[in-house]
């Protein structure tokens, strides 16, 4: 399995292949068959005896299925009593039937050597084929989790978003709490100094009282003096009584007619507002309904070209194998094409010309077969350039259509949240519009009721204030005479002085906050430069490296291997995605600088802000202290003079004011109480909200974590189809690579059952001359064995064949010409017959000067193919023959009974030989 987008496996998938075959060379023929019978039954002269050595190659003969356990049970049966009619034919000896059961034995023991290499290797196939089996399981089971996370990314980013709004909601909550808090801390604390400050008026007022009794006691006579004084402070009290009363009545009645006004406009934004929220109420069930009616297209649309991707891409596999098996068949005919020719070419001068027409009308059939094969090849290839079109173009509508599905559902789920949202702002619109009109009415109604109180208030103020006009014109007169100042005017600048010392210590704390976080925020910044310095000498670092990496692919492009070539663009491929990540964290490094270098500035403009204002708080305290010098100097002045007359009014003016102290001391009393309730109040209420906003929270971040999770799955999807794909391939490798050893097996448990037979009829030889008396050592004259032409056949009834289509076949290996009587191993490079060697099929044996040698072996082979055919292959071993007599030895046809049975052996074992002679194609598989 691959992706569609994997260009390099579709290429390779539909190349052709190229199939090779091997052709082993003849060295034995007929010849030697139709001479020897020839001499021995038409003349009578006398034969001296060669020694003949006989090299004969494997034979292959195809047999059909089912004939396996049949032609094995009667080649053994055969070999028996050929060994035993080729004992008494052929004189062997005890000696030369030992030796040559010996090799059978030796062959037989390597033979059983190699099944069991063959079996070690099927099992270890069968290990690496389960081992890839289970990667390509693991490697789907991750590529299902990436798909599933990739379809729950939607339900978990909306999760997300209304975590994220709950918690702003709850971090809104926590701030209102902690600016209320806040307020009723101020409140409670200005309670406190203000109780405080009261209490010590009340102290100091009451040891003046205590101090002026005994002097007023002797003050009778100045009391007329000190009436015109406690007159005006008489007025001015009841001035001020009416004063504060108006003003305050005068707020109300500001604070009424503000709330009416206020009632007002928003009994209309409450009508207004009800009337806009329930259109968009409408708004969104529309919007919402449509998104549904949208989201079920989708899903139609998906469904269809899902099922019409499904269907193309079985008619492109369809069309792939059939490609493979035309490409399979033009690559057997042409390759069997070739095998003729060289037959022909090899064959032009030594084979009749029958032989050679036959040669060339099997040539120009098979030309025929293969010109329809390559029609075939070439049909099939436009099928599968247009299923590959077709299945593309489907696989493109799938995705489209699961866009459009996703982006439908996304909108189905932003209009179902817009018409929950939409309904919950009808109804409260609703409440608010009916509470709105309430308010509307009672606030009328409380701002008549000031206005009438107010008016009587002024009246009354009206008329002390003009008691008030004459009190001071008198009393101002004798202190403009005396130039004095009494007690009031030392409080009025004292309260100057507090005032402005009050708004000094109220603006420290602003500017020693201010001062710290701009000492803070300041490191903060040196810390957030370092980590883009780090973040620029990471980048810069890598970079260099990728530079350096990929001049290197340049320049080693000509050299190096294709393994260190593929290793460095590997490594450039790893270097580019650290560079992109350094980039992203330089990027994300710069951002945060630039944040907190703007948070700084803020920090600074508040500091500057603080610092202007307490230089201007500092400057009215400085102004106030003068002026507090200067009326306490008069006040001296003034006290002084009125040592003796005024001291009575001094004594009641200070009671009263100890009384209205007492007072405001009770008043400061309540305000604490009452401020500290609202304190602590409001910090449970704090609290309840911070505890709110911690599991908001914990809510936000583990749905956010889980998202994380998902969308980090869902990324690795095409590294894990890559995956899937490369175990995928490597299955199909191993389960190949299985096969081979599976099919090597059988050949090997071929080439056992081979060396068992011939060691059965070896044994059945020495068997045989054991049972007979030792016979004379006179041997039989042989001819020169001729070998079979290329293109001779021992079945005139078959036909060349080539690999059918789906066999396998190694391209990258060149025929073989084996030495005599060894095996082809298809495993090896092609090598030709060494200097010396009896390697030419159609030249005489060589001859040896010490004893007559013949090939005398007919031992068969049987193995069952993956096609259920079976092959029989005849390996030529060498026998010792007979040293032949120094003399002639006479034919039959000279009628002696000893030399009439020589004949018939020598033409036995010379029939044998020219059967065993008889060459043919040997399929390699490379």
């Amino acid at each position: 399995m691959f992706s569609k987008n994997n260009k390099k496996m579709i290429a390779e998938r539909s190349a052709e292949r190229t199939l090779k075959y091997g052709l082993v060379k003849l060295n034995v023929g007929l010849a030697s068959v139709l001479l020897a019978t020839g001499l021995t039954f038409a003349g009578g002269q006398a034969a001296s005896a060669d020694t003949v050595t006989t090299n004969t190659e494997a034979q292959t003969t195809e047999v059909a299925p089912g004939q396996n356990d049949a032609a094995t049970s009667t080649t053994e049966t055969t070999n028996k009593a050929d060994a035993a009619t080729q004992t008494e034919n052929q004189g062997l000896t005890k000696e030369s039937a030992t030796e040559s059961l010996k090799d059978a034995k030796a062959t037989q023991d390597k033979a059983q050597g190699e099944v069991t290499e063959a079996t070690k290797n099927v099992e270890d196939a069968t290990t690496v084929r389960n081992d890839a089996k289970d990667v390509e399981a693991s490697a789907q089971k991750d590529l299902d989790a990436s798909l599933q996370a990739k379809k729950d990314i939607p339900a978990a980013t909306d999760k997300v978003k209304e975590d994220s709004a709950a918690l702003d909601n709850a971090r809104d909550d926590v701030d209102k709490a902690q600016d209320n808090t806040e307020v009723a801390r101020e409140a409670e604390n200005t309670a406190v100094v203000n109780e405080n400050a009261a209490q010590e008026k009340v102290n100091a007022q009451q040891k003046t009282v205590d101090d002026l009794k005994p002097a007023a006691d002797q003050a009778t006579a100045a009391q007329n003096t000190a009436k015109a004084a406690d007159d005006i402070v008489s007025d001015q009290a009841a001035i001020q009584k009416d004063t504060e009363d108006e003003a305050n009545l005068q707020q109300v009645v500001k604070e009424a007619q503000t709330t009416v006004n206020n009632l007002v406009e928003t009994a209309r934004q409450a009508a207004e507002t009800e009337t806009q929220a329930v259109d968009a109420l409408k708004k969104a069930k529309e919007a919402e309904a449509s998104a549904q009616t949208n989201v079920d297209a989708a899903q139609t649309a998906l469904k269809d070209a899902t099922a019409q991707a499904e269907k193309d891409k079985a008619a492109l596999e369809e069309a792939q194998k059939a490609g493979d098996a035309a490409r399979a068949t033009v690559k057997g005919w042409e390759d069997k094409i070739a095998q003729w020719q060289q037959f022909l070419v090899d064959e032009k001068d030594t084979s009749s010309s029958e032989h050679l027409n036959n040669l060339k009308k099997g040539i120009a059939a098979m030309k025929v077969r293969l010109g329809q094969a390559q029609d075939a090849v070439a049909e099939a290839q436009k099928a599968i350039d247009s299923a590959l079109d077709v299945y593309g173009a489907s696989r493109a509508k799938q995705t489209k259509a699961e866009e459009t599905l996703t982006k439908a559902n996304a909108a189905l789920a932003v209009a179902k949240m817009s018409t929950a949202a939409a309904q919950t702002k009808e109804k409260a619109a609703a409440k608010s519009n009916a509470e709105a009109q309430a308010a509307l009415e009672a606030g009328k109604a409380a701002l008549e009721k000031s206005q009438a109180e107010l008016a009587n208030v002024q009246a009354k103020l009206a008329a002390d204030k003009d008691k008030l006009v004459a009190d001071q014109a008198k009393y101002n007169d004798l202190k403009a005479q005396n130039n004095f100042a009494d007690d009031e005017d030392v409080a009025a600048a004292q309260a100057a002085v507090d005032e402005a010392q009050a708004a000094v210590d109220k603006v420290q704390p602003n500017v020693d906050k201010a001062n710290h976080a701009v000492h803070a925020q300041e490191k903060v910044v040196k810390t957030a430069q370092a980590a883009v310095d780090e973040a620029q000498a990471n980048l810069d670092a890598v970079s260099e490296k990728l530079a350096q990496w990929k001049q290197a692919l340049v320049d080693e492009k000509d050299t190096a291997t294709s393994y260190h070539l593929d290793n460095l663009k590997k490594g450039i491929k790893a270097l580019t995605i650290r560079q992109g990540q350094a980039q992203d964290a330089l990027k994300a490094a710069q951002e945060n600088l630039a944040n907190e270098q703007a948070k700084l500035a803020k920090f600074q403009a508040v500091q500057a802000k603080n610092q202007a204002a307490l230089d201007s708080a500092n400057e009215a305290l400085t102004n106030a202290k003068n002026t507090l010098a200067d009326t306490e100097k008069k006040n001296a002045d003034f006290k002084d003079a009125l040592a003796n007359t005024q001291a009575i009014k001094d004594y009641e003016a200070a009671s009263a004011t100890l009384a209205e102290y007492q007072k405001e001391l009770a008043s400061a009393q309540e305000a604490v109480a009452k401020a500290e309730a609202a304190f602590n109040e409001a910090q449970q209420k704090e609290d309840a909200a911070k505890a709110a906003y911690e599991t908001a929270k914990e809510t936000y971040l583990t749905d956010k974590a889980k998202l994380q999770d998902l969308e980090a799955l869902a990324a690795k999807e095409d590294e894990y189809v890559v995956a899937f794909e490369q175990a995928s391939d490597k299955l199909n490798e191993a389960q190949a690579a299985l096969d081979e050893a599976q099919k090597a097996l059988q050949d090997k448990n071929a080439s056992l059952s081979v060396a068992n037979g011939e060691v059965k009829y070896w044994e059945g030889v020495l068997a045989a001359l054991e049972s007979k008396p030792s016979t004379s050592d006179e041997g039989t004259q042989t001819e020169k064995p001729e070998t079979n032409k290329p293109g001779e056949e021992v079945d005139n009834n078959e036909k060349p064949e080539t690999n059918k289509p789906g066999e396998e076949v190694d391209n990258n290996e060149k025929p073989e010409t084996s030495k005599p009587g060894e095996e082809v191993d298809n495993n090896e490079k092609p090598e030709t017959n060494e200097p010396g060697e009896d390697a030419k099929g159609n030249e005489e044996p060589s001859k040896t000067a010490d004893e007559d040698k013949v090939v005398v072996n007919d031992v068969k082979k049987v193995a069952t193919t993956p096609e259920k055919k079976v092959e029989v292959k005849a390996i030529a071993k060498k026998a010792e023959a007979p040293k032949a007599d120094a003399k002639a030895a006479t034919l039959p046809q000279m009628g002696e009974k000893d030399n009439n049975e020589a004949a018939v052996v020598g033409l036995g074992l010379a029939g044998v030989a020219g059967a065993l002679g008889l060459g043919v194609l040997n399929k390699k598989r490379s």
